[in-house]
């Protein structure tokens, strides 16, 4: 038995959706929101584990009192333009401005601001950005074929995220994947020297590289990205450590 799922989503706001409706997974967490007004509250915040894009756009939230009157009350939808921040547990999310370029979306026409997760804080401010599911897509076959679809898409989604990082003053979002490293920490020897011998964890750096060596590279950055994730992230928190003893 052959299925057809199709999202289209017209310019005009009119749209058609015909496709298996899917179960997102989540749960509520303790946390604390900062509203856009400077106030905070503390209660229930609710969590998208397995597509963590939508906490990128949204939260449902459960004020403490409301829940300790009853766990079982709805929470309130909150959207990125509603929050500068909101935790849970250690994880802090930061509302962040960033025009991803090579995805425009008609959901980005109204904002570019999303509550990205923060992973360095200092001079190099980092934060992790997954890219969104796409506004509209085709697809036809088999179920177990329609299944396979989705969960590529999505796996995609989940390994294609992006460390958006600035330093000092700088308002332009860069992925760091994709910047020269060796020239971002370069006002810490100790920990440029250490990021280029592969120190982090990471593929070692090595200036000078022929063609085949480039792709090589790539390829082996590629396959091991949250080693290389971790890396750069562990070299960002030495050099907020260490910029100070440097001076």
């Amino acid at each position: 038995m052959k299925k057809l799922c199709i999202v289209l989503i017209l310019f005009l706001g009119f749209g058609l959706s015909v496709c298996k409706a899917q179960d997102i997974p989540y749960e509520y967490r303790p946390g604390t929101v900062t509203f856009k007004d400077g106030t905070s509250a503390n209660g229930m915040i609710r969590l998208h584990d397995d597509m963590p894009w939508y906490n990128q756009r949204y939260i449902w939230f459960i004020d403490s009192a409301a829940y300790a009157a009853n766990p079982n009350v709805k929470g309130k939808k909150y959207r990125a333009d509603d929050m500068q921040m909101y935790r849970v547990g250690d994880r802090i999310f930061d509302k962040v401005h960033y025009v991803n370029l090579e995805n425009l979306q008609l959901k980005s026409l109204g904002t570019n601001d999303h509550m990205m997760e923060r992973l360095t804080v200092g001079r190099i401010t980092s934060h992790r950005f997954y890219d969104y599911p796409a506004d509209y897509y085709a697809d036809s076959g088999t179920e177990e074929k329609l299944d396979q679809d989705e969960a590529q898409r999505k796996q995609d989604l989940l390994a294609g995220y992006k460390i958006l990082c600035t330093k000092d003053d700088e308002k332009k979002q860069r992925n760091a994947f994709d910047i020269d490293m060796l020239k971002m920490l370069a006002e810490v020897p100790a920990v440029q020297d250490k990021y280029q011998t592969g120190g982090y964890g990471n593929q070692p750096v090595v200036a000078h590289k022929g063609l085949m060596a480039k792709m090589i590279a790539t390829a082996k950055k590629s396959a091991f990205k949250q080693e290389e994730a971790d890396a750069i992230v562990a070299a960002f928190n030495d050099y907020n450590a260490q910029i100070g003893a440097t001076k």
